[in-house]
């Protein structure tokens, strides 16, 4: 399974990426520092794309993660079918998370930093095989 990190964040980026394959989850992660680089990738290979799992910021600039999610609610649902999308923010403000909550498209709000343990249980639910 691969995985894709949106986050502006270039430390956050670095640390996810490194503890996700120190964790034996995966071998293959892509990162982007804005979520329309992301938006622009997964338009990009289609009904190809493999099982993937995005790990999505809240707060970025420009389009930040729910704003994300409206143009990822509009990817052909062959693309969506093969993507779990979970957000991750150090966010306490419990408008952000009830709307996290709320969305259709958010497996999970999911807290910075990424706790491997957590995620792991999670993909278990999702994605039997691992």
């Amino acid at each position: 399974m691969d995985f894709i990190i949106v986050d502006d964040s270039v430390f956050d980026l670095f640390t996810q990426e490194k503890l996700l394959l120190k964790s034996g989850l995966t071998t293959s992660v892509r990162t982007f520092n804005s979520a329309q680089a992301a938006i622009d990738h997964l338009r990009s290979q289609g009904a190809d794309i493999p099982d993937t799992v995005i790990l999505l910021d809240l707060q970025m600039p420009g389009i930040n993660g729910f704003e994300f999610t409206e143009h990822y609610g509009m990817l052909p649902e062959a693309v969506r079918a093969r993507i779990r999308l979970f957000m991750i923010s150090s966010t306490v403000d419990i408008s952000d998370i009830e709307q996290a909550e709320a969305n259709p498209h958010i497996i999970q709000l999911l807290p910075k930093p990424l706790e491997i343990p957590l995620l792991r249980e999670l993909l278990k639910r999702w994605f039997p095989s691992i």
